[in-house]
């Protein structure tokens, strides 16, 4: 009877032979049934063996029962049994694309309890760490993050519980004993009554080796931009350096010349070229190698024309309404050299000794122009009109 229980309710797929064996031993066994009691009532006072008549009967017709039951029953589980392998199949298939997207994600995902316990964990968490999913489901978080042990493990997984959007760069530890930088975020969500924290870890290794390549990059490229700035300054200061020099060489002419035609010119000469030596000197000592910031460079150049033009007797006020104006080198020097030809004029025949001189100096930017307008308050001319 033992291995035929078995055989019925544990083996859920029975074969077809066996079906068509238990349907002729039915058969078989009603038939022998029938010839036996007819046997047993021809060779038996039934009045003297009743109770063991009926005895015998009894167990007959359970023993009858007893099998329809059963071969009810092997009909049932079978058809259970198919039915749950339908249903597990369309849930393969169901789940079969979220599978697929867990296990192929990039970032690997693990399911903790509330205690660290590991759950679930994908196949990129598997890959990342070198282990096997059987070897660390059930196990706790501080085996891969040495960095938590049972106590401290446990206070994370309630803070990430208790926190929004949680983020932590931390370390853990491949199967073979290699650390490795992880950046991990985590959620919690409950599941089942149960309350779980579903955590993305994502090996920062590649993204740390980039980071340091780009670092080395910027380094070298700030090297080599510091040597061009250094070189570039350099320039400008042998540039000016040789205009002041051809400025000196004009200033021994002018003291040797006798003629004040001549004088003039070699003075006006010398102007000029210290206009342009003013925009080298500015870059040099300036921290923009590219461009100017034109009110420094005016003042210092009216300074400069001031000294040369006017003599010691002259009070000479300079005004100066100039807008925040950034110019490159060739502007600065076109604007320089406008406004040292004005001023020149100005200083030559509108200021006089012993009297109050004044000179404003306007510059506006309006649009993509610059509005230039100098004034004084000289004398001028007399005979303009016959100019």
């Amino acid at each position: 009877m033992i291995p035929l229980k078995k055989h019925l309710f544990n083996n859920k797929n029975i074969p077809v032979k066996f079906s068509i064996f238990y349907l002729l031993t039915g058969i078989f066994g009603i038939l022998s049934l029938d010839k036996f009691i007819k046997i047993f009532f021809q060779y038996n006072n039934v009045s003297e063996q009743g109770p063991l008549t009926i005895g015998l009967l009894f167990f007959m017709l359970m023993g009858l029962l007893v099998f329809i039951i059963l071969n009810h029953m092997q009909k049932v589980i079978k058809r259970i049994d198919r039915s749950y392998n339908d249903l597990k199949e369309k849930d393969k298939e169901r789940l079969m694309p979220y599978e697929f997207a867990l296990n192929n994600s990039v970032d690997g995902i693990y399911w903790f309890t509330i205690d660290a316990k590991i759950v679930y964990l994908n196949d990129a968490a598997c890959n990342m760490l070198g282990y096997k999913k059987e070897e660390l489901l059930g196990k706790y978080l501080e085996v891969m993050d040495t960095n938590f042990n049972r106590k401290t493990a446990k206070d994370v997984m309630y803070k990430i519980r208790n926190t929004k959007n949680w983020i932590l760069e931390t370390t853990q530890r491949r199967k073979n004993g290699e650390i490795f930088p992880v950046e991990v975020s985590g959620h919690g969500f409950s599941y089942a009554g149960q309350e779980y924290i579903c955590a993305f870890g994502r090996d920062l290794t590649q993204r740390q080796e980039i980071n340091k390549k780009i670092t080395n990059i910027n380094l070298e490229l700030q090297k080599s931009l510091d040597e061009k700035e250094i070189l570039l300054k350099e320039i400008h200061h042998r540039v000016k350096n040789n205009m002041e020099i051809i400025s000196s060489l004009l200033s021994m002419q002018l003291r040797r010349a006798k003629d004040d035609e001549v004088r003039y010119i070699l003075k006006q000469s010398k102007s000029r070229i210290n206009t342009m030596a003013l925009v080298h000197e500015f870059l040099y000592l300036g921290e923009n190698l590219a461009y100017i910031n034109v009110q420094g460079y005016i003042k210092k150049l009216i300074e400069d024309i001031k000294e040369l033009y006017i003599s010691q007797n002259t009070k000479l006020d300079v005004e100066l309404h100039i807008d925040e104006l950034i110019f490159s080198t060739n502007r600065c020097i076109q604007i320089g050299m406008v406004l040292h030809e004005l001023c020149v004029n100005s200083l030559k025949y509108a200021f006089k000794e012993n009297r109050e001189n004044l000179l404003c100096i306007h510059m506006r930017e309006k649009g993509d122009e610059i509005h230039i307008k100098i004034r004084d308050n000289g004398e001028g001319l007399d005979n303009i009109k016959e100019l």
